[in-house]
């Protein structure tokens, strides 16, 4: 497939960072520039001296038989060398990776490596080799340093590589800078769109985007109908190499809240707002985010963030881009622990709120966002899987395939608080119904979310476990929210259903994953 064909939505498991060493002289977070200054070279030649091929081989879980996995695929990529001998590629190059490797474009040398950390909201990850042959690999190699200087109108170049390692460059022109999410619904970050023709190389998941040989993003997707190309900007990247560098990676914070725009004159009205005043209404907070532990509520009129107003839109005015979405104040101006000063209207009067910048790991959701290097969790019962339900799973179907149950679990995946309140940690729910004796009748089932069972509140699959192991007679009490509601399993036609289903036409290896 080439680069013209494909449309890269890169980022969508948990952001993780493995204990390590720090790279020498690295940089103090939120201190000092992302990378170290290399030496003094050419442009040219930095640009050159400065790319790498990443070559990967992933394999994830299958989503709906969770104890089997996706046949292998290879992807290959460029990735910027930094200081430190280590190696910028986007989330997706690396995700679900059983093998990584570098490679040097002009000589096929390769070097085998590992992930140091990686961010899949944002879409980022950092190698680093893991041969004791790295300090030759590396030699003729040049780091290279980002630039967060872009602006509207500036130009900047698409880095490829030719099959004896030859510099391709597409010259862009940044039309437009604007907030979306990457890959992960719900996480909207900053992006640059350029406009031009990028030349169609070798497949890539990971292409560089320079000016004046210092680093200002990496491509996220190119649509070569309309010639628009979607950026990973260095402010972005710049961000996550300062949180990186010491060691402890936390992530980009969330303020965790709806906004409701205010441009109609009726509803300014009826909210009792002037039509020059800014403000827009806050119409959902999650719960334990930043705002509802800084005391925000739905129906508040939110007005301004760390001294930036905010307009009827939803968006404050930057002071390098213009006018961009609020989001960008939290998600990619400010740190995890970082303090925030929130103005809101309430019950007609100004009111100032006050609190800490924190981040919802993925397994703080309800219903998990992403699901990355890691199966799916799962307990198999009698030839009934039982699931926690994730956006990756209910993305599986498509958008028109999401009816009945699928359709159930769509809108409860969009509307969690219920099942919040309860104390839901995970909604688990009866996937699919494997051919057994002790199922018959249960077979066109699946898609119900689970209530109890054997008496037990189900707040998670390790609930599940524990209430199947702990039953007091011979049938074990399946409660669901919906259609037929009651479920029973005998016992020991359960069990003994349970140790045919291993090995067997299936190739089922285990009867539950809960780590």
């Amino acid at each position: 497939m080439k680069l013209s064909q494909i449309l890269l939505f890169l980022a969508l498991g948990a952001s993780t960072l493995p204990a390590q060493t720090p790279a020498p002289e690295a940089p103090q977070k939120k201190r000092t520039p992302a990378a170290a200054e290399g030496p003094a070279v050419s442009q040219q030649v930095v640009q050159s001296n400065s790319l790498v091929r990443v070559n990967a081989t992933s394999q994830p879980y299958s989503l709906h038989l969770p104890w089997q996995k996706e046949s292998p695929t290879g992807r290959r990529g460029l990735g910027v060398v930094l200081a430190g001998n280590r190696v910028l590629v986007t989330g997706q190059m690396v995700a679900d990776a059983t093998y990584i490797e570098l490679e040097l474009p002009a000589t096929g040398q390769k070097l085998p490596a590992k992930v140091v950390a990686v961010d899949y909201e944002a879409n980022l990850a950092l190698l680093e080799a893991t041969s004791d042959k790295q300090k030759s690999f590396f030699a003729g190699l040049k780091p290279m340093t980002v630039d967060v200087s872009t602006r509207i109108e500036d130009k900047v170049d698409i880095l490829q590589t030719g099959r004896v390692g030859e510099l391709i460059k597409s010259e862009l022109k940044i039309s437009k800078v604007l907030t979306r999410h990457y890959n992960v619904e719900g996480s909207g970050f900053l992006v640059y769109e350029a406009n031009n023709i990028v030349r169609s190389e070798a497949n890539s998941f990971t292409l560089p985007v320079v000016k004046a040989g210092k680093l200002v993003g990496l491509l996220l997707s190119y649509d070569s109908k309309n010639q628009v190309t979607t950026i990973l900007p260095a402010p972005i990247i710049e961000h996550f190499l300062k949180d990186v560098a010491d060691g402890s990676y936390e992530g980009f914070p969330s303020l965790g809240m709806e906004l409701q725009s205010t441009l109609d004159e009726q509803f300014r009205e009826f909210l009792g707002l002037k039509p020059d005043a800014p403000g827009v209404l806050i119409s959902m907070v999650m719960k334990g985010g930043s705002a509802e532990k800084a005391g925000m509520k739905k129906g508040d009129i939110l007005v301004a963030i760390n001294g930036f107003s905010i307009d009827s839109r939803g968006d404050y005015k930057d002071p390098q881009f213009g006018p961009l979405s609020s989001s960008h104040l939290v998600r990619g101006r400010a740190y995890v622990g970082d303090k925030v000063e929130i103005k809101v209207i309430r019950d007609g009067k100004e009111v100032t709120l006050n609190g800490e910048l924190t981040r919802r790991k993925p397994d703080d959701y309800l219903v998990l966002p992403y699901l990355f290097d890691k199966g799916p969790r799962y307990v198999l019962m009698g030839g009934l899987l039982f699931q926690e339900l994730s956006r990756p799973y209910l993305d599986a179907f498509g958008e028109e395939r999401r009816g009945g149950a699928i359709l159930r679990l769509s809108h409860v995946a969009s509307h969690p608080d219920q099942y919040e309140e309860e104390g839901r940690k995970k909604l688990v729910f009866l996937s699919l119904v494997l051919p057994t004796p002790s199922a018959q009748g249960y077979d066109k089932l699946g898609g119900q979310v689970v209530n109890k069972v054997n008496g037990k509140a189900i707040n998670d699959l390790n609930d599940l476990n524990e209430a199947f192991k702990s039953v007091k007679g011979t049938l074990h009490v399946i409660e669901l929210n919906d259609f037929p509601h009651i479920l029973y399993l005998d016992t020991f036609n359960a069990e003994r259903d349970n140790m045919r289903l291993l090995g067997g036409a299936y190739r089922i290896g285990s009867l539950k994953r809960l780590e």
